[in-house]
């Protein structure tokens, strides 16, 4: 099976160094910049889990001539028009995509581009970023994908996804197949958003908002408007889910913070509008109160704007 990875970013890079690991027969469609750096240093992995190097397969965007097996999307939700255009000549008829992306809008996207049957499903949990020179930081011992069929998947799909879990069964990650994978990128969905909201919108840690006067009710606001919304969406949280995000979000130990909030401290675009304002839309559509969400959302596209606007008076 022929795998293309776009990106050997943070997330592409460790999965696609690991599968490589394992022997599978990964590309990397990287920019040039990228494979500058993949060139000089090859693709270091270090992790809590040992350190590894391997010597990276990498084609850039114009010279991509054939059709792979399976295409993994590891990009940024706001970069995914881009990234389309990037693997369509990838993409051949037995081609299936598999993203990595935050949020569940992208399946709407990629099924419209290349056919709900070429879509598979996909959520990773992991901290990681990449060194100054280009080596993949695995900042702590998580490191879960999860993937599977969609309903619209069509079923030559399930051998090839069977073969990347072998791969990854040879490494330390975890790695799951899924028979119902919209229930897991809900679970995902409602996790992730009630900490980007929250953490973003007070701009601090999960212990610091929880161990404030009113935190603890916000947070739990917050979590219940997002489980409201998947239960109103056919796909309440399991139990297991549940007390997995109570025990992350009601810590007032913990220091753990959404990425989005580093993004936004630090100048950067968010993945706001693809995570935390798409719940919300999807919360008011089944008659959710969004409780928090709202202000979330309001916090974080006053911030596009207004750094739009201060970009445009100094051009």
């Amino acid at each position: 099976m022929k795998i293309l990875i776009l990106g050997a970013g943070a997330i592409g890079g460790y999965f696609g160094a690991r599968l490589q690991q394992a022997g599978a027969d990964v590309t990397f469609l990287v920019r040039s910049r990228r494979a500058a750096q993949l060139a000089e240093h090859g693709l270091a992995v270090r992790s809590p889990f040992g350190d590894f190097d391997v010597q990276p397969r990498w084609v850039e965007a114009t010279a991509v001539r054939e059709p792979y097996d399976l295409v993994l999307l590891t990009c940024k939700a706001y970069d995914l028009d881009g990234a389309l255009e990037a693997i369509a000549p990838a993409m051949g008829p037995s081609t299936h995509v598999l993203p990595l992306l935050n949020g569940l809008s992208h399946l709407d996207r990629l099924a419209q581009v290349f056919g709900a049957e070429r879509v598979v499903g996909g959520c990773c949990s992991i901290p990681v970023t990449l060194g100054p020179k280009g080596e993949v930081l695995h900042l702590a011992k998580m490191h879960r994908i999860a993937f599977g069929p969609l309903p619209g998947t069509s079923p030559d799909a399930r051998a090839k996804l069977e073969q990347l879990h072998g791969f990854l069964s040879k490494t330390p990650v975890d790695s799951v197949l899924v028979d119902d994978m919209r229930q897991e990128m809900w679970e995902k969905f409602v996790g992730l958003c009630t900490l980007a909201a929250m953490t973003c919108l007070m701009r601090a840690a999960v212990g610091d908002i929880v161990s404030s006067e009113e935190g603890t009710a916000l947070m739990t606001e917050a979590l219940d408007a997002c489980a409201g919304t998947a239960t109103a969406n056919g796909h309440p949280p399991r139990e297991a889910a549940m007390g997995g995000f109570r025990r992350m979000l009601f810590d007032p130990a913990s220091a753990g913070m959404a990425s989005m909030l580093r993004d936004l401290e630090g100048g950067h675009r968010t993945e706001g509008r693809h995570v935390v304002a798409d719940m919300l839309h999807r919360a008011r559509a089944a008659g959710v109160d969004p409780g928090p969400l709202r202000a979330a959302w309001c916090h974080l596209e006053s911030h596009e704007l207004r750094a739009r606007r201060e970009a445009r008076s100094t051009e």
